[in-house]
């Protein structure tokens, strides 16, 4: 099967991603004591930058260690641009070419109270989890802007700005968010903290070669979130996103990178239950790409894999990521393919998908295994293709390790 547009350059603002394969930010809770890369993440970030992917993203790096959900979370403020600059050396010394993006967090009310500080945008109902000020608000925008000077001084091409699966940025655009000020109620209000970030952003970088962009879910899947009509609704409706979408681009954002769903959830990975939430990532993204004209990546391609898969067309072939990713390109219904667990099971999934080699690939099973470890705040890795997290997850599960 030919992989002629993925394997094809395209313009990302003023620089290039080699091809159409993007590897999604997929935290793994490894960096060290201070929130700096360890040898482990510096490891793991090799192995991706040698996949030779056309843009490599971070996983989410925290602005702050008082409120975070990984206990061991990267983190982007100034005590760690040492570390990340080394975590950039590091990937350039492999690979050239790649677009590296740096994700950009604050988690919200998905912070883990055991090790830090639980916040969220509007009331939850929950006494425990602070409600954040107007003040707060702004100084969590102000450590948005100093992260991205971060990322451009440690050599990074860009950052994502982060809109979705669940932590503060989604909230701050939900329409459960009815605060009573400038930061809620109406999309103009909902929508205020990222309009004055992004301007903030691009007068502090005065670089526009310097890649600013979202990840966003077009739908949540929860009642009152992004994607529907009102606080009291679940059903889809496409106004507010759309609206969104053509909001990025008139704020000189350089690509949009669609998802959906709440952390862990079957929206955000399609599973082996849910298998046809391919198709709904498929036209969620579509539907911003017709509304758009900046390059849009899509999400949920680690499902397909070679075709081995619970969707119920027949043919395997036409069940597969290539087959998939080379149609949505082409017709126009996407620009950059992403791929998440796969890139967890197969560092080299990138260049091996490219140069024609798909059956040396270690295909993603489905098993969820990486998020298990993830849920536990342990080290998250492939457990079923890398001995290191094999190992681990047996001991998380209490399992004999197997001859």
């Amino acid at each position: 099967m030919e992989n002629q547009m993925i394997s094809s350059p395209i313009p990302i603002g003023k620089k290039t991603a080699p091809n159409r394969i993007v590897f999604q930010p997929m935290e793994c809770n490894d960096a060290d004591s201070s929130g700096d890369p360890s040898n482990l993440t510096i490891k793991r970030y090799r192995c991706f930058a040698d996949g030779g992917a056309g843009i490599i993203f971070s996983e989410s790096l925290t602005l702050t260690t008082e409120s975070r959900a990984r206990k061991s979370q990267l983190a982007i403020t100034e005590k760690n641009s040492e570390g990340l600059a080394r975590l950039i050396k590091a990937m350039r010394e492999v690979n050239q070419d790649s677009l590296i993006l740096f994700q950009l967090n604050q988690s919200g009310k998905l912070s883990e109270a055991a090790f830090s500080k639980v916040i969220s945008v509007y009331p939850t109902g929950d006494p425990d989890i602070h409600v954040l000020t107007e003040e707060e608000i702004e100084e969590i925008g102000s450590n948005f802007v100093k992260a991205a000077i971060i990322a451009k001084q440690v050599g990074a091409d860009g950052i994502d700005f982060k809109h979705c699966h669940g932590y503060v940025c989604t909230e701050m655009i939900q329409p459960a968010n009815t605060r009573n000020d400038r930061y809620g109620g109406s999309f103009e209000n909902r929508t205020r903290f990222f309009r004055e970030t992004v301007q903030k952003m691009k007068a502090a970088l005065n670089d526009d070669s310097f890649l600013l962009g979202v990840r966003f879910n077009f739908y949540d899947g929860v009642t009152g979130g992004f994607g529907t009509s009102g606080p009291d609704e679940v059903v889809e409706d496409f106004t507010e996103p759309l609206a969104f979408a053509k909001m990025m681009e008139d704020m000189g954002m350089h690509y949009i990178n669609v998802s959906a769903g709440i952390a862990g959830s079957e929206l955000t990975q399609p599973s082996k239950k849910y298998p046809e939430g391919v198709y709904r990532l498929f036209g969620w993204a579509q539907a911003v790409k017709k509304a758009v004209s900046i390059p849009v990546i899509g999400s949920g391609y680690t499902y397909l894999r070679d075709g081995k898969n619970k969707l119920s067309e027949p043919n395997q072939e036409k069940k597969s990521f290539l087959y998939w990713a080379e149609k949505n390109i082409r017709d126009g219904n996407v620009d950059l393919v992403g791929i998440g667990r796969q890139s967890l099971a197969d560092p080299l999934f990138a260049k091996k998908i490219l140069a024609g080699e798909s059956k040396a690939i270690n295909y993603c099973t489905i098993c969820d295994r990486c998020l298990e470890l993830m849920f536990a705040q342990q080290v998250v890795g492939c457990a079923v293709h890398d001995e290191y997290y094999r190992d681990l997850y047996r001991s998380l599960k209490k399992e004999p390790r197997k001859k």
